[in-house]
């Protein structure tokens, strides 16, 4: 099976607490941006139920659904993953034109 983690494997508790943080993180910036669950996963290419998982921490998406995330949440990859100070930062950078 390799260094890859079979589907079924657990977490353990200190991977569980990044999702979940991790999760929060896009919440707030797609609040932030007055986002539905729908329209950010429209504008991703990702099912609604897999943003809902992946926002409450149920899921460990791959790295192409994250890199379609940020995209649509117009901020780089690496926003999903900085620590807290940057947060305010990407926060601020909601667009208008994302906002209607």
């Amino acid at each position: 099976m390799g260094a890859s983690r079979r589907r079924d494997a657990k977490v353990t508790e200190e991977e569980a607490a990044f999702l979940i943080d991790l999760g929060l993180r896009i919440r707030v910036l797609r609040s932030a941006r007055r986002m539905s669950q729908d329209r950010l996963a429209e504008t991703a290419s990702v099912s609604r139920v897999t943003l809902g998982s992946v926002e409450r921490g149920e899921h460990a998406a791959g790295i192409l659904t994250y890199r379609s995330l940020a995209a649509a949440l117009e901020i780089p990859l690496s926003g999903l993953f900085d620590n807290d100070s940057r947060l305010g930062y990407l926060v601020g950078r909601a667009q208008p034109s994302a906002m209607l």
